[in-house]
């Protein structure tokens, strides 16, 4: 864990264990989707203006949380796995531009509503995503771009990882500070 964080130990422990939950749902629901097993590798937090580790990857589906919990939720995809995705999701190849964008979308769709549900039944929070922004070209700065709009002190990574240990997505969160529950 990246300790240059202005965030305390103990709040950085509850969001890393959040994002770790959420990652684990989200392996869950990505293993279905592509009919593969998936397992979250080790979340590491880092500050949200720190370069994303997948900053040259093209392709992800972008989301901003709002609820109890808000920030910014993200699937990145490796150039291959995109394609295997729309494959998978479609049960063809080579659809056309518009149906393998939907395609997309939805494809993050499930792995972030995965994420979040995970995150707000472990707060007892409401959590709601907005509707997916596609990245199909420089995902990474786009992302970097969405955060910097942000108030948020960090930002999780977790490497969805394939059965031989090859990355599927990357499944990024940058939560926002929590906001106090009344009483």
């Amino acid at each position: 864990m990246n300790r240059r964080t202005p965030l305390p130990q103990e709040e950085l422990d509850r969001l890393c264990d959040l994002a770790t939950l959420g990652a684990s749902l989200a392996s869950v629901a990505l293993g279905e989707l592509v009919e593969l097993p998936v397992s979250p590798g080790i979340t590491r937090v880092c500050p949200p203006t720190d370069p994303i580790r997948a900053d040259t990857w093209s392709t992800g589906i972008l989301f901003e949380a709002e609820g109890d919990l808000t920030g910014v939720v993200a699937i990145v995809l490796p150039e291959d796995r995109c394609e295997f995705a729309v494959e998978r999701m479609l049960g063809r190849e080579e659809p056309a531009l518009e149906l393998a964008e939907s395609a997309l979308r939805e494809f993050g769709n499930i792995i972030a509503s995965h994420t979040v549900s995970a995150m707000a039944d472990a707060l007892d929070a409401t959590i709601l995503i907005s509707i997916p922004t596609l990245a199909v070209r420089d995902a990474g700065a786009m992302l970097g771009a969405l955060i910097a709009e942000r108030s948020a002190a960090v930002r999780t990574e977790t490497d969805l990882l394939g059965p031989n240990g090859e990355i599927e997505a990357l499944l990024v969160f940058v939560p926002e500070p929590l906001k106090p529950r009344p009483l």
